[in-house]
């Protein structure tokens, strides 16, 4: 999950929880506040009422038992409103009731009446015979201070109720909308704010891809926190230019001079040996014998500084790659003439290494391709694939050439059927100077340079060297190159 993301997600949901906390505090300080209405106003209500029938019935006590019909209920004004009064007895028998109850009938509630003998007031919510709901509120009628039966205020809460539903609907509706608008905003904010750090990604990756240490961060505001990253990340990129080029100048400037005393060496150790071998057959025997000895010396001399020499070559070749100062003559190659080639050498190499009929070198698939490249830094990136593959295949083993096509891709595959490498040793082999097993390859005058060359080589030409292997069954090396289309 991207910052951005996690920014945006965070942002919203802690706005959520505000408005969710906050609608929830509305809605229910509205319906307190609609209830406590509500009940006051019954309660106002049933006090003007029964202080009217009190004032009425005082001093003719018999009307509300033998005739409650002549009970005659106060004009109020909110009676116009919906609300309603009856008189019961204290049997809970309705005695009188307003005209605006049309035929709503509420259900006898013993605890209403067991308040009422006792003299106390009650409120309770309770529906009636139609549906709908309706606050009660009993009031104790008494006349000359003898209860005589209870006043109840009936008041319909549907108004309320709506009310209070209009208002859930409201907020629920209202945080979804700010919920939106705000994941909306967040997400802007949020990118705008990591810009930036895109900035520095984008940067970091063209560094990676072009090896370019020359690419710096332009950041507008290098004020802010990330500014000033972008400012230190653009001092680190200094330092390492500097230390790089540095490293570059060091290996080129050593490579060139030390080729000009190896080359002399190599001269001198020329003429030493032809000169031994004139003197051997004037001399007497054991000058002939020196001689002998001094040849072979020499000669180990010289197969030494003809490594030395390679080895240099290979460091300035490194080094011109990181420079991207390496010279490739770019032209069509046709890449199964090339196997071809390498396959003739690769024989040869194969007698040198494990003698004759020691290994099978064979060709596999053979397709046609044409990529655009330096043929002969090409031949030497296969040719260098061959030749360890023969070296780390034991007499008895097969290695195998071949050529397929793939999606746009060369694939120039060498596989064997030797000693393998392991998973971890994979990820390290393209290293400079590392090698599987240091002793053989010191035997087998390997520097651990060539996969590293061949590797800088490969993407030199936009591509790339890949390996699968298993250790005791051998090893696959593909050189992916981009076929070449003649528009």
């Amino acid at each position: 999950m991207t910052i951005r993301l996690r920014l945006t997600l965070w942002y919203t949901a802690l706005l959520g929880a505000t408005l969710i906390l906050f609608s929830v505090i509305v809605y229910a300080a509205l319906a307190a506040t609609l209830r406590m209405q509500l009940e006051q106003s019954a309660t106002s209500q049933a006090a003007d009422v029964a202080n009217a029938l009190t004032q009425q019935l005082r001093y003719d006590a018999l009307i509300i038992r033998n005739n409650p019909t002549g009970i005659l209920f106060p004009e109020v004004e909110l009676f116009a409103n919906s609300v309603g009064v009856q008189v019961t007895g204290l049997d809970g028998v309705v005695l009188k009731r307003s005209a605006n109850l049309g035929q709503i009938k509420l259900p006898e509630d013993d605890k209403a009446l067991a308040a009422v003998r006792a003299g106390n007031n009650y409120l309770d919510y309770t529906s009636a015979n139609t549906g709908p709901s309706f606050l009660v509120y009993s009031m104790p009628l008494r006349v000359n201070d003898t209860v005589l039966g209870a006043v109840q205020v009936i008041q319909p809460v549907a108004t309320a109720t709506t009310a209070l539903n209009q208002v859930s609907r409201y907020l629920v509706l209202g945080t979804a909308i700010s919920l939106i608008l705000a994941a909306i905003v967040g997400a802007f904010l949020a990118r705008r704010a990591l810009a930036p750090i895109d900035t520095i990604t984008n940067t970091a990756d063209a560094i990676t891809r072009t090896r370019d240490l020359g690419k710096r961060i332009q950041i507008a505001d290098n004020a802010s926190e990330v500014g000033r990253l972008a400012a230190t990340f653009n001092d680190m990129l200094d330092r390492i230019q500097q230390l790089f080029q540095t490293q570059e100048r060091l290996i080129g400037d050593v490579s060139h001079e030390l080729r000009t005393p190896l080359t002399t060496v190599q001269g001198n150790i020329d003429l030493l040996q032809r000169m031994a071998g004139a003197a051997v057959a004037e001399s007497s025997p054991r000058a002939r014998e020196i001689n002998v000895l001094l040849n072979e010396t020499l000669t180990e001399v010289q197969v030494e500084t003809e490594r030395m020499g390679d080895m240099i070559s290979d460091l300035l070749l490194l080094a011109q790659a990181d420079s991207g100062a390496l010279q490739l003559q770019l032209g069509p190659v046709e890449i199964d003439t090339l196997i071809l080639d390498v396959y003739r050498q690769a024989r040869r190499l194969a007698e040198h290494y494990k003698g004759p009929g020691g290994l099978d070198v064979r060709l596999g698939s053979e397709d046609q391709a044409i990529v655009r490249g330096d043929r002969d830094k090409l031949r030497q990136v296969v040719l260098n694939l061959a030749e360890n593959a023969i070296k780390y295949t034991p007499a008895g083993g097969t290695v195998t050439l071949g050529l397929e096509h793939a999606d746009g891709w060369v694939k120039v595959v060498v596989q064997d059927t030797g000693i393998g490498i392991s998973e971890e040793q994979q990820q390290l082999i393209f290293d400079r100077f590392y090698r599987t097993d240091k002793a053989r390859s010191r035997e087998l005058g390997g520097s651990g340079l060539g996969l590293s060359i061949a590797q800088s080589i490969a993407q030199a030409h936009r591509g790339k060297i890949t390996v699968t292997s298993k250790l005791g069954e051998g090893s696959t090396f593909v050189l992916w190159l981009p076929e070449w289309v003649n528009e």
